[in-house]
C-alpha cells in the first residue's frame, strides 16, 4: 500500500560521498523548516563505494533514519554486492573479486579492513564489528510508494504491474526501462545511471536524480509532494575546501501519454 502523504526529500547516489551526503542533509533541514511540511528522507540506494567514506556515508543514513521519522534506505546494487559478499560464502571469492573492482576496494578501505586477509576474515571482520551497518542494510527496502511516485533504485520493468516488480530487477535493470517512453502506472524516481549532464532528469514517466555525486561532485535531491506541483531539486556543488548547495532547475524532455495503469 502507498505510504502515508508526506513531503519526501529523496536522495540520490551518494557512493561514499559523505562530505556532500553531510552538506545536503543539512540543506534539507534548512529547506524543510522554511516550507513547515511534513517530511522524510528516502535514500534511494548505493550509499557505498568508489568514494573514499562509505563507512561515515552510512554513519549519516542510519543517524537520519533514526533522526527524521518515516524516512527510509532503499538497496543498491552497490548494497547487494556487500550482502552477497557476506551471505553466499561458497562465492565469497568471485563475488568480492566483482565488488572490488566495483568500489568495494575504497569502501573496505572506510573500514580500515585490509585487503591483505582473506575474503573470510573481511566478512567476518565487518559483521562482527559493524552489526549495525549490516543490519541497515538487510532492513532497507525495494521500493517506496506513494499516490504518485514509485521510488526505486534503479527503475521498473516496464512490462511488468508495479505490484510484481522483481526487487532485484528494480535494482539493477537500466535499458530496458530507461529507452522506454510510454506511460507507466505512478513516476518513477530513481537513481542507477548517472544523467549525460549530471543534471536531474525529468521525463513524462520518470525522474532520475543520480547526478555522478563521486565524479561531478553534485549530489541531488528531489522534493516530492502529491501536488500537480512539479518537483524542485536540491543539490551540492563541489568548489574543493567549500560545498555550496542550491536550488537547480533539471533538464527535462519530450512527454509521454498520460499515465495509465498497467494491466
Amino acid at each position: 500500500m502507498p505510504s502515508a502523504s508526506s513531503v519526501i526529500y529523496a536522495i540520490g547516489d551518494v557512493h561514499g560521498r559523505r562530505d556532500l551526503l553531510e552538506r545536503l542533509l543539512l540543506a534539507i533541514e534548512d529547506d524543510a523548516a522554511r516550507h513547515g511540511a511534513r517530511w522524510r528522507i528516502v535514500f534511494l540506494g548505493d550509499i557505498i563505494d568508489r568514494g573514499p567514506e562509505s563507512r561515515q556515508a552510512i554513519d549519516l543514513v542510519i543517524r537520519t533514519l533514526h533522526g527524521v521519522p518515516g524516512s527510509q534506505l532503499i538497496l543498491g546494487n552497490h548494497e547487494e554486492f556487500l550482502l552477497r559478499f557476506l551471505d553466499q560464502p561458497e562465492e565469497r571469492r568471485q563475488i568480492g573479486e566483482l565488488w572490488l573492482r566495483n568500489g568495494g576496494e575504497e569502501t573496505l578501505a572506510s573500514y580500515g579492513i585490509d585487503l591483505s586477509i582473506s575474503p573470510d576474515e573481511i566478512a567476518a571482520r565487518l559483521a562482527e564489528e559493524f552489526p549495525a551497518h549490516v543490519e541497515a542494510l538487510r532492513s532497507a527496502e525495494w521500493r517506496v510508494e506513494t499516490e504518485r511516485y514509485f521510488l526505486v533504485h534503479g527503475g521498473v520493468d516496464p512490462q511488468v504491474r508495479l505490484d510484481r516488480q522483481d526487487p532485484e530487477t528494480t535494482r539493477w535493470i537500466r535499458h530496458e526501462f530507461l529507452d522506454f517512453t510510454g506511460p507507466l502506472p505512478k513516476v518513477v524516481v530513481h537513481g542507477h545511471t548517472p544523467t549525460d549532464s549530471f543534471l536531474p532528469e525529468v521525463h513524462a514517466n520518470r525522474i532520475g536524480i543520480d547526478t555522478g555525486a563521486v565524479f561531478s561532485g553534485h549530489l541531488t535531491c528531489a522534493f516530492l509532494d502529491e501536488s500537480d506541483l512539479p518537483p524542485r531539486f536540491l543539490a551540492t556543488d563541489d568548489h574543493g575546501p567549500t560545498i555550496e548547495v542550491t536550488e537547480v532547475r533539471p533538464a527535462t524532455f519530450a512527454s509521454s501519454p498520460p499515465h495509465v495503469a498497467l494491466r
